[in-house]
């Protein structure tokens, strides 16, 4: 990293004499290693605002707890409608972009209110991945037009709840391909295709180019992709051959887009880390099937490769080409 090589710099010239004891701090932040005042007055402002945007929902959550049994339903509609409407003008009226977009994330987490009181009072008897698709459908004119990343990371969030309810309903609809677990493969499916058009857009959408939501739909696909993994190696059925094929297809492509396209230390190493855990169980299931008591053989072997990962994941960092 280009900020680890300035800060041995500074340290090497530091005992060399070149820089005085006191002008150290001034070194580090003109290297842009310490960060400023300046540069931490940005940071404290989101985190505050954060943490009052969090703090306004669970007072609005804690207000229509205490005194639900006192209100009548019409006023209970009025408010949580009003609560969507003043949320959008305060987003369309405010100039501060962070705490505008707040308020448009506020309003679509009040939509979603809004309809689980309408489906609780009215018992429409709609399943409960209908409410959380159609609480989707409804933020996607949100999420067009307020070009933010949580907003979008919301809706995703809310189309993974819509397919694990859906399957709890329709469990074997689908699956004709694997054997494996057919929630986990609809799950995987579509992580991965959204993180692929996710960094796709990102290329070309600066509002985009956030690690911190495309990192969690990584996660969200390499635990899938794991999970059918490990489902295959302890199967051994002849149905499973899809997911093995699409395994090291998609550590390829993880590795080619992270390594090369979009350098990203975390990606990488969560494609180290489900290998370690699929290369295990597969040693694991051979040797129990054949020598019996394997354990202290499987932990040296997670050890060694731990430690080779390691030691590649700090050579790709002193490359610089990560951040």
């Amino acid at each position: 990293m280009k900020s680890s090589r300035a800060k041995v710099s500074i340290q090497q010239w530091t005992e060399q004499g070149h820089i005085p004891p006191d002008k150290i701090q001034s070194a580090l932040q003109a290297a842009d290693i310490s960060p400023s005042h300046h540069q931490w007055r940005p940071f404290l402002d989101k985190l505050l605002l954060a943490n009052g945007g969090g703090l306004f929902l669970i007072g609005v959550v804690f207000f229509f707890a205490f005194n639900w049994q006192e209100i009548t339903r019409f006023h209970k509609f009025a408010m949580i409608e009003s609560l969507v409407i003043a949320s959008l003008w305060a987003y369309s009226h405010w100039f501060n972009r962070p705490t505008a977009n707040v308020f448009v994330l506020a309003s679509a987490v009040f939509v979603g209110v809004l309809l689980a009181f309408f489906g609780q009072t009215y018992q429409t008897g709609a399943d409960t991945w209908q409410l959380f698709a159609t609480w989707a459908i409804l933020i996607t004119p949100w999420a067009l037009l307020a070009q933010l990343g949580a907003l979008w990371l919301l809706w995703l969030v809310l189309i993974n709840v819509s397919i694990v309810l859906y399957y709890q309903v329709f469990p074997g609809i689908t699956g004709l391909l694997f054997s494996s677990s057919q929630l986990q493969l609809a799950m995987f499916a579509f992580n991965t295709v959204a993180l692929f058009l996710w960094e796709f857009a990102a290329s070309r959408l600066s509002w985009l180019q956030g690690r911190h939501e495309v990192r969690l739909l990584a996660v969200a696909s390499g635990f899938s992709v794991t999970w059918l993994m490990l489902e295959a190696i302890s199967s051994n059925h002849q149905d499973s051959y899809g997911i093995v094929v699409c395994y090291p297809l998609w550590l390829l492509a993880g590795y080619t887009l992270y390594r090369q396209r979009i350098p990203d230390l975390f990606m990488l190493a969560g494609g180290v880390l489900t290998l370690i855990v699929i290369s295990t169980a597969i040693l694991g299931k051979y040797f129990l099937n054949s020598h019996g008591d394997v354990f202290l053989l499987l932990a040296m072997w997670v050890l060694v490769w731990s430690s080779l990962a390691i030691r590649w994941l700090q050579k790709i960092a002193k490359e610089g080409k990560h951040e």
